[in-house]
């Protein structure tokens, strides 16, 4: 708990919209205040985004963690040679741009196990474009779990008392169903139970969504809610922490906004990115569960189509931002029972 958190923001990949929604968010006069902000990526870059929103800040290259805006300044870190990022084409594919996002992604990262700051704050990456600079963690999550060392890390979706955790993450549809075991199923409820009780949530309720339509129908349209999801819940039930399920997918989501819940487990990727999207996409942000420091991040991609047209909304920015504040200010996650 930190009664001025230092958060680092990330610029995302150079040629997408995470500079200008950072550069919106930062723009903001009334955001987080007593909050020391600063910005991990390229100075040049974020001058062209705010040149983009129309803003009169202008970027200021530092070398360590420092309050972000002061006198129309905005403290940059520039781990990486940014040499000709800014006149990179907006919206295209780059590897010049993925290895950038890699190295300002890793370089918040490295900061926050070091203790020199509190949390980052992420604005998207293209796993395309890291792909193509070489590397294989090519996404937030997978780069932030080979640098932290951690044999598993969660993705939580989150937004306007709708917390999601998700199983799993990017794999196609059919294999998804295969990771549906009692062992992970367990495993993942006692990530989120530590995680909800290490923040100020000491018994977190936590609802299980079923993987098949109506549960499953007592095996008739499917066995894992019978072999594998409910054998799970009531191994972590013997452990002491609150599970409830397996819920059938249609009716899980809306109990959890009526505040039932502290968090539902989903089973797979657009099971639980569709109800927190479809809830309240604008304000949507993503929190990595499992990591050693606090990761939040935007809940969209690099919207290459809209990039550079000053169009972008910076909403889940700056939810990113304040909600990264908020948890290390406070020690606590907000939770669905405050409401």
């Amino acid at each position: 708990m930190n009664a001025r958190p230092r958060i680092a923001i990330t610029l995302g990949d150079p040629t997408g919209i995470g500079p200008e929604v950072v550069a919106r968010a930062l723009s903001q006069p009334d955001l987080e205040t007593d909050t020391a902000l600063f910005v991990v990526g390229s100075p040049a870059v974020l001058d062209r985004a705010f040149d983009l929103v129309g803003s009169d800040l202008r970027a200021r290259n530092v070398d360590g963690a420092e309050d972000t805006v002061a006198a129309g300044r905005v403290n940059v870190i520039s781990p990486h040679d940014d040499d000709g990022l800014a006149s990179l084409p907006y919206g295209e594919t780059s590897p010049r741009a993925g290895a950038a996002a890699v190295e300002w992604a890793s370089a918040a990262a490295r900061l926050a196990m070091e203790g020199a700051v509190d949390a980052i704050a992420t604005a998207p990456i293209s796993k395309e474009a890291a792909r193509l600079a070489g590397h294989e963690d090519f996404g937030h999550q997978e780069i932030y779990q080979h640098l932290a060392g951690v044999p598993r890390v969660l993705t939580m979706l989150l937004t306007n008392g709708l917390n999601v955790v998700h199983l799993t993450t990017h794999h196609p549809l059919r294999d998804a169903a295969l990771f549906v075991t009692r062992e992970r199923v367990l495993e993942a409820l006692r990530l989120t139970h530590d995680f909800f009780a290490a923040h100020g949530i000491p018994e977190p309720r936590i609802g299980v969504a079923a993987l098949n339509p109506h549960g499953g129908e007592a095996g008739l349209i499917g066995s894992e809610e019978i072999e594998e999801i409910r054998p799970a819940v009531e191994d972590a039930n013997s452990e002491g922490i609150a599970a409830t399920g397996p819920v059938p997918a249609d009716s899980i989501f809306g109990q959890a906004i009526d505040g039932r819940y502290d968090a539902v487990l989903a089973m797979y990727h657009d099971q639980g990115h569709i109800a927190v999207k479809v809830h309240d996409w604008a304000a949507s942000i993503t929190l990595n569960i499992g990591l050693p420091f606090l990761r939040t991040s935007v809940d969209h991609g690099t919207a290459f189509d809209i990039a550079g047209k000053g169009v972008a909304d910076a909403t889940g920015m700056v939810e990113a931002i304040r909600y990264a504040a908020e948890v290390s200010r406070t020690g606590r996650l907000p939770s669905p029972r405050d409401a």
